[in-house]
């Protein structure tokens, strides 16, 4: 029996959701819990218990950063990897970068969205090690 990774993605804006939504679950591999309320997120997220938490870098009240840190004072999220997104719909695409900073794992922007779905399945994977909460990743749908 194979069990799905359960990804918890949090960002204001429904239209960018579907958009990552349909990106991961056409893997076959992911089962996506959406919130657009960040004030929602924490108790989304003890209920849903994920292993992934994608937040846009922009939400406000609270703010991505706040709730990753509220999630990372909880126990049952200390090794759960928080990786912070923003997604990019222009059509220009553009070079994809990355590296470590101050310990985090990031992307800069723009990441096709192809790229970011790989990037994911990585995160998951049982061989690699987890980022750190406050990880960065930029999306485009280029």
């Amino acid at each position: 029996m194979k069990f799905l990774k359960k990804i918890l993605l949090v960002d204001y804006e429904p239209g960018v959701t579907a958009l990552v939504r349909k990106a991961l679950e056409s893997t076959g591999k992911y089962v996506i819990k959406e919130e657009n309320d960040s004030r929602r997120a924490v108790n989304a997220a003890r209920w849903f218990q994920p292993d992934l938490i994608l937040f846009d870098v922009l939400m406000s009240r609270p703010d991505g950063t706040a709730v990753a840190r509220e999630l990372q004072a909880d126990a049952s999220f200390k090794d759960t990897p928080v990786v912070f997104l923003s997604v990019n719909t222009a059509p220009e695409g553009g070079v994809v970068s990355g590296g470590i900073l101050s310990g985090y794992s990031f992307f800069a922007n723009p990441v096709r969205i192809d790229d970011f779905v790989r990037c994911v399945a990585e995160l998951l994977s049982p061989s690699t090690s987890k980022p750190k909460i406050g990880a960065s990743a930029k999306t485009s749908a280029a």
